[in-house]
């Protein structure tokens, strides 16, 4: 379990290119000044070298190394390199909100746009991969952002004097009836928001493909949660998990959340599907908090969110061990430590892996996903696709969530180092 062995099999079909490719990007990342300006640096890029040099300058670096192809043609081959090793798609069309339509309560072409496209994920992930594959969907791209923000406040003003047992019945949107606190248009939307992501899981599930809905900052979780997550499992989990809910361990009410939806899973006789990640929008999350005055949702310490991670791992695995069969969970993560906590469990009390998976994001930590999948552990690279002007934001996005992996990568250059020497002497 020291993940060390294993470089040799994650990087045997890499070429040189490939590998170098990815000690230079890794090794820019690390980069706390660059990943920090990342966004302002491509647009200076874009501008000097145009638009045709930028593109060819993005595929030799940064959407190269990140992002599999803008088109079936280029993304298939790459899933099925990867299941040929073991390793299944999460499938991520990366969308990212319509910033300058964040206030417009409707832009009903563009999410009609954006359900075509996750449709077409699941179209081009059952091809390639059949049963085992995900896509992954992002909540702001099905419906405004203000919306999620206006049904979290709902959410939050309803249960501020309801017990968690009951947490779910007086949260209920998709239920028919008016909720109160909404106007006639935001009911209108928010009907539309449920017809939106049926379209989507009804597809994925006559497609034999997963769905996981994507995490967003605390101000919209409640309501994600509870439409996307609670209801639709509601509706498409009852004979197999077809919905998978993320939930993010750097919160300090991770554990209470999770604690409380199966609960509510086991009361309804519903399968529970959960992806659970440590969270991508920590410092986000404290500078909203200073700056509105409320108490900080995240947890104060990276070993605090670590306990937290190991904790919903004990609970998850114990309701596992008592109800076989009626969850799964997908643990995604890169923390060689918390891998090692968690397959030490695994094999003190011999698990089986039917309903246990582990991710981790394409372009990273191939010597922890490779190893995995070698050793019939099922695991899952997330896999985002699309064209480069689409996933610009996206990508500068995710490297900046992820700066404190990044930071942590030392081993991971040192391996590919270690190969890129390895074939220079075997060369010459």
């Amino acid at each position: 379990m020291n993940f060390m062995d294993s470089s040799r099999t994650a990087f045997r079909k890499k070429s040189f290119g490939e590998l170098l490719r990815a000690l230079t990007v890794l090794s820019l990342c690390s980069s706390n000044s660059l990943v920090t300006h990342n966004q302002q640096l491509m647009t200076t890029f874009r501008k000097i070298l145009g638009r045709s040099l930028y593109e060819r300058f993005m595929q030799l670096t940064f959407y190269g190394q990140f992002v599999i192809g803008k088109e079936e043609k280029t993304v298939r081959p790459i899933i099925e390199r990867y299941l040929k090793d073991g390793v299944g798609p999460i499938l991520y069309y990366a969308l990212e909100e319509d910033k300058s339509e964040t206030n417009r309560l409707s832009n009903d072409p563009f999410y009609a746009r954006n359900v075509a496209s996750f449709k077409e994920a699941i179209d081009i992930t059952a091809r390639a991969a059949k049963t085992n594959g995900y896509i992954a969907v992002k909540p702001t791209a099905l419906c405004s952002p203000y919306l999620w923000v206006k049904l979290t406040e709902v959410i939050q003003q309803r249960t501020q004097q309801v017990e968690s047992d009951s947490y779910h019945r007086h949260t209920e949107f998709l239920c028919g009836s008016q909720p109160e606190g909404l106007t006639k248009v935001e009911v209108q939307e928010l009907n539309k928001l449920g017809q939106r992501a049926e379209d989507i899981i009804t597809h994925a599930a006559h497609s034999g493909v997963r769905v996981m809905i994507d995490a967003e900052q605390t101000y919209m979780q409640p309501a994600i949660q509870r439409v996307l997550g609670v209801e639709m499992m509601n509706k498409f989990n009852k004979k197999s998990v077809v919905v998978f809910v993320t939930y993010q361990t750097y919160l300090k009410g991770a554990l209470q959340n999770i604690a409380r939806d199966l609960q509510y899973c086991q009361r309804e006789n519903i399968k529970f599907g959960g992806r659970i990640v440590r969270g991508a929008y920590l410092n986000q999350e404290r500078n909203l908090a200073e700056e509105h005055g409320y108490e900080d949702p995240t947890n104060p310490s990276f070993s605090a969110t670590s306990q937290m991670y190991h904790n919903v791992v004990q609970l998850l695995l114990q309701r596992i061990e008592d109800s076989p069969g009626d969850t799964e969970v997908m643990f995604a993560t890169h923390n060689e430590d918390t891998l090692r906590f968690i397959l030490s469990l695994l094999e003190l009390k011999s698990y089986s892996t039917n309903n246990i998976s582990f991710g981790q994001l394409y372009g990273m930590c191939e010597h922890i996903t490779f190893h995995l999948g070698q050793v019939g552990i099922p695991v899952y690279k997330s896999m985002p696709y699309g064209e480069i002007d689409l996933v610009t934001s996206y990508l500068g996005r995710r490297v900046i969530e992820n700066k404190g992996v990044f930071e942590k990568v030392k081993k991971e250059k040192k391996l590919l180092s270690k190969e890129l020497a390895r074939r220079v002497w075997k060369k010459n």
